[in-house]
C-alpha cells in the first residue's frame, strides 16, 4: 500500500516561512546584532541633534539649559521667512517641473513608437553619472552672470539671455537634472498600462481631454503620486544646485543655510542649526505619512491583472521624427555643461571675446600642483568602496532577518533603517558632527566617521535593492536544500547569496556611485586630513580658482562616464538594475 502526504493548501503553503538558522549564532543573536548596529548609527545622532536644538548657548561638548529659544530666534528672524519662502519656491517649482518633464518622456518612450528612444536613456545615463556639482558648475560656465559661454551667442539672435543664477535658473537646471530620475520611476508603470481601456473609451467617443482626466490620469495617480512625493524629499533635501548657483544671487535654502551657519562664524552656532535640521526632519516625515495614507488602497488603481492585457504604442506619424529630434537636442542639453566645462578648461578666455582665445594646459598643471589633490581621490576611492560594503552587507544581514526569519520584531530592522531616507544630507552631517564632536571614540577627523555617515544615509536605498530580491526567492527552494543535506552556510552561500547577487552588485554600485559623488554629508564632516574628491571641487569654488574647477571637473566627468558606462554595460550583462 501506498502511503502519500496531503497535499499542502496554496494559502498554507504562502504562509511557510523557514526559521533562519545562521551558522554559530541563532537568529535571535544575529538580529540582536545587526539591530545593535543600525540603531547606533541612526538613533543617536538624531537625538543628540533634537536634544542639542533644546539646549542651546552650551558649547560642542556641553549643553546648555533646556529652552526653546533656538526655535523662537529662528522662526523671528528676518532672515527666516526669506529662506522658507525661497525654499519653497524651490520647491515646488523644481518638482513640479521635474515631473512634467519626466512625465513626458516617460509617456513617449512607453506609449508612442517616437525615434530615437536611446536619447533619452542617453539623458538618464549622464545624470547618473555626472555629479551635481560638476553639472551646476557647467551650467555656470555656459550661462552664468557675466561670462557665460553660450550668453553673448543666445543675446545676438534673441537680444535678451537667461542667468543662470537666479530663482528660475535653479528651478529649471535642477528640473532639468531630476527629469531622467522622474522618467527611470514613470516608465514601467506608464509601460505596464493596458491600452484596451484608452481604446474602449475613444470607441465610446471620449476626446483625448476627457480621456486623460478620467483614465489614464486617475490610473497613473499612484506612480505618479509617489515619484512627486520622492522629488519633494529631493528637492528640500537639495543642495549642490542651491548652493552653486544660489549664494551669489541671494537665494538661501534650508540645507544651505545650515551648511552657511555653520561655516562662516568662528563659534559657530550649533542650537540653531539643528532646530533647523529637526524641523526639516518633521516636515518630511509629515510628507511621507501623507503618502502612505493617500496610496494605502492600491487595489483601486490595479491595471495589470491575471487577465491578458495589451501594451499598444500610439502611432506619431510624421511627428515620431520630430519627437526623435526632440530627444536629441535634449539628449544635448544634458551633455552642454559637460562640454562647456571642457572647453573653458583648455581655453580659458571663451566667451570673453571673439574666438576660443589661447588654447593651454595650465589648469591641469594647476590641478596637478594643487594642495592633497591625489589624497583626495584616494580618499573618495577608500570612502566609496567602503561606505558600499558596509551598507550592502549591513543590508543583505538584514533583509535575511526580515523576509526569511521568524524573529519577533524584525520588521523594526526595516523601519529604522528606512529612517535616514527623510533626512537631508546636510542635516544628516550635522547631526553626525554634534554626536562624534560629544562622544569619546575618537572618530571624529577619521575617514570612518564619513564613511559611517555615508551608510547611515544610503542604508534604506540598499534596503530597497536587497530585500525585494531575496522576497521574490521562494522558500521552497531553502527547504529542498536542508531536506537533500545542505547546512544552513551552504544554503546560504551555494544557494541564496547567487540568487541575490545581482541585486547585491547594483545596491553595491549604487552606493559607491553616490557616496563618491556626495558633497553635502561630507562638506560638514570633512577637515584639511580628511580631504576627498567632492570637497577640493567645493574648496575650489568657494576660492574663486575657476580654471583648476573646469579642468578637475572635466577630468572628473571623463572617469565618471566611463566608470558609468562600465556599470551599466555590467547592470545589462549581468542582469542587476542601477
Amino acid at each position: 500500500m501506498t502511503v502519500t502526504s496531503p497535499a499542502t493548501t496554496p494559502a498554507r503553503a504562502a504562509e511557510r516561512r523557514p526559521a533562519l538558522r545562521l551558522p554559530r549564532f541563532g537568529a535571535n543573536a544575529w538580529f540582536a546584532v545587526v539591530a545593535l548596529i543600525a540603531c547606533t548609527l541612526v538613533l543617536p545622532p538624531l537625538v543628540l541633534m533634537v536634544w542639542t536644538s533644546f539646549t542651546p548657548g552650551g558649547s560642542i561638548t556641553e549643553s546648555g539649559s533646556v529652552s526653546l529659544d533656538a526655535y523662537h530666534d529662528l522662526v523671528t528672524s528676518d532672515s527666516f521667512k526669506t529662506i522658507a519662502w525661497d525654499t519653497a519656491v524651490f520647491t515646488i517649482g523644481a518638482s513640479v517641473l521635474a515631473i512634467v518633464l519626466g512625465s513626458a518622456m516617460a509617456w513617449l518612450v512607453a506609449r508612442t513608437n517616437m525615434a530615437g528612444k536611446g536619447f533619452v536613456y542617453g539623458c538618464a545615463f549622464l545624470s547618473f553619472a555626472i555629479p551635481g556639482m560638476i553639472e551646476a558648475t557647467g551650467w555656470i560656465l555656459l550661462l552664468g552672470k557675466g561670462a557665460g559661454i553660450a550668453r553673448g551667442p543666445i543675446e545676438a539672435v534673441f537680444g535678451w539671455a537667461p542667468v543662470v543664477q537666479s530663482m528660475p535658473g535653479i528651478v529649471i537646471t535642477q528640473a532639468w537634472s531630476w527629469a531622467p530620475m522622474v522618467f527611470m520611476l514613470l516608465v514601467a508603470p506608464f509601460r505596464a498600462m493596458d491600452a484596451s481601456l484608452e481604446e474602449s473609451a475613444l470607441v465610446c467617443g471620449a476626446k483625448r481631454f476627457t480621456l486623460l482626466r478620467r483614465i489614464s490620469g486617475p490610473l497613473m495617480a499612484p506612480s505618479i503620486l509617489a515619484v512627486l512625493i520622492l522629488v519633494v524629499v529631493r528637492a528640500v533635501q537639495a543642495f549642490e544646485f542651491p548652493l552653486f548657483l544660489g549664494s551669489s544671487a541671494g537665494i538661501r535654502t534650508f540645507t544651505t543655510e545650515i551648511y552657511s551657519s555653520l561655516r562662516k562664524s568662528f563659534v559657530p552656532d550649533y542650537a540653531t542649526a539643528a532646530a533647523f535640521g529637526t524641523m526639516l526632519v518633521f516636515f518630511l516625515s509629515l510628507g511621507l505619512y501623507l503618502y502612505h495614507r493617500a496610496t494605502r488602497v492600491s487595489s483601486k488603481f490595479a491595471t495589470v491583472t491575471g487577465k491578458a492585457f495589451r501594451a499598444r504604442e500610439a502611432d506619431l506619424g510624421p511627428w515620431r521624427w520630430v519627437a526623435g529630434a526632440g530627444a536629441f537636442l535634449v539628449f544635448m542639453v544634458y551633455l552642454a555643461p559637460v562640454l562647456a566645462m571642457m572647453l573653458t578648461s583648455f581655453w580659458p578666455q571663451i566667451g570673453r571675446g571673439d574666438g576660443l582665445g589661447e588654447l593651454t594646459l595650465r589648469n591641469y598643471e594647476q590641478v596637478a600642483g594643487y594642495r592633497d589633490i591625489w589624497t583626495g581621490v584616494s580618499n573618495s576611492i577608500v570612502v566609496g568602496v567602503g561606505s558600499a560594503t558596509a551598507a550592502t552587507l549591513l543590508c543583505l544581514v538584514a533583509a535575511f532577518i526580515i523576509v526569511r526569519s521568524k524573529v519577533r520584531g524584525r520588521q523594526m530592522l526595516d523601519h529604522v533603517l528606512s529612517v535616514p531616507i527623510v533626512i537631508p544630507g546636510t542635516v544628516l552631517g550635522l547631526a553626525f558632527l554634534i554626536t562624534y564632536l560629544r562622544v569619546p571614540f575618537g572618530v571624529y577627523g577619521s575617514l570612518w566617521l564619513i564613511v559611517l555617515a555615508f551608510v547611515t544615509h544610503y542604508a534604506p536605498y540598499a534596503m530597497r535593492y536587497v530585500q525585494p530580491a531575496l522576497l521574490q526567492i521562494s522558500p521552497d527552494i531553502d527547504d529542498s536544500s536542508r531536506v537533500a543535506g545542505a547546512s544552513e552556510s551552504t544554503v546560504f552561500r551555494r544557494i541564496l547569496l547567487p540568487l541575490t547577487m545581482p541585486a547585491v552588485i547594483g545596491s553595491w554600485l549604487y552606493v559607491f556611485f553616490h557616496a563618491v559623488r556626495d558633497v553635502s554629508i561630507v562638506s560638514m564632516l570633512y577637515t584639511a586630513a580628511t580631504p576627498v574628491v567632492a570637497t577640493q571641487l567645493l574648496d575650489m569654488w568657494k576660492d574663486g580658482t575657476a580654471g583648476a574647477l573646469s579642468a578637475y571637473g572635466s577630468m572628473l566627468s571623463v572617469a565618471s562616464i566611463a566608470i558609468g558606462g562600465m556599470a551599466f554595460w555590467l547592470s545589462k550583462r549581468f542582469g542587476f538594475r542601477l
